[in-house]
Formats: structure tokens, C-alpha cells, sequence
């Protein structure tokens, strides 16, 4: 019960590193394409199209192990689906930096404490996704389950 409790505490927080759906930097559109799993394109009500990288996550990557897994998380989460997203700006590739929901479910937050995502912690200090990421680690969720998961910036740093 306790767990169940914290999962839904969890998934529902706002802390102030996600915003709220209130923000000035909101706008809502339809899941078209799952890039990977954490990143994925989104067709606006004016029928825009937008790459979304979701802000303070970092999932395994192509030719990674568990990126498959991962990639199909996301999409059994928003793909065909109407999203709200809180724009935190763009990232270096020009890509949406982003908190997604559905209704009131932090989707960044789902993805870490289901262990389909580290808290990219480089570039977030919320102390929520910190807590997800343990509780995660803990029950062996996901990716956590490996014997040696490998960080995908560490990945990154080993492919150059």
C-alpha cells in the first residue's frame, strides 16, 4: 500500500524543475513519431510539427542495451496520443526541451520511476526525479534490473 501511495505521489508531483501545466509555455498536439525514449515528434493543433527531447530524462541509446525496451515504454505511453507539453526551452540540436503529460501524469517522471530513464541530473536537480530513480533502482525496475546498466552519457563518452 505504502508503495502504492508514493507511485501515485510520484507521478503527480510538480516540483518546480517541472512547471506546471499552467505555464505560459504550454500547448498540447497529438504523438505522430517515437524517436527514441526520450524523444519523439508531436503535431500541434495548427498542424506543426515538433521534435520533443523530454527535459531532465536520459534513455539508453541505439545499440545500447535496453534502448528497444525503453523506446517501446515510451510509446505504449503517448504514442497516438494527445500530450500537454511545458516548453523549457531547446537543446542543442534545435529539439523542444520539454515535461509531457497526459491529464495530470508526469510522463518524464513515469519513465524514470518505471526504470525506463535515468534523471539526467547533469541537467536537472529535481529532487523527484532523484527520489524516482531510487525507489526504481531499489525494486530493480527496468533497466535497473540489468547486472551493469550503463549510463547512456557515459555510453556516449565510450563511442568517441
Amino acid at each position: 500500500m505504502k508503495f502504492i501511495i508514493l507511485y501515485t505521489f510520484l507521478l503527480f508531483s510538480c516540483s518546480s524543475d517541472n512547471g506546471s501545466i499552467e505555464s505560459n509555455n504550454s500547448f498540447t498536439g497529438k504523438v505522430i513519431k517515437i524517436v527514441d525514449g526520450d524523444t519523439f515528434d508531436l503535431l500541434t493543433e495548427n498542424r506543426i510539427s515538433i521534435r520533443i527531447r523530454m527535459n531532465g530524462i536520459d534513455c539508453p541509446e541505439r545499440r545500447q542495451d535496453y534502448y528497444q525496451v525503453c523506446k517501446d515504454a515510451l510509446r505504449e505511453y503517448i504514442f497516438d496520443k494527445n500530450v500537454s507539453i511545458i516548453a523549457k526551452g531547446k537543446d542543442r540540436y534545435k529539439r523542444t526541451l520539454a515535461t509531457v503529460y497526459i491529464g495530470k501524469e508526469n510522463i518524464n517522471l513515469k519513465m524514470i520511476f518505471n526504470g525506463y530513464a535515468w534523471h539526467y541530473k547533469k541537467y536537472s536537480s529535481d529532487t523527484i526525479m532523484k527520489q524516482a530513480e531510487s525507489k526504481a533502482r531499489s525494486r530493480k525496475a527496468g533497466l535497473w534490473a540489468m547486472q551493469n546498466p550503463v549510463a547512456p552519457w557515459d555510453f556516449r563518452r565510450q563511442k568517441k
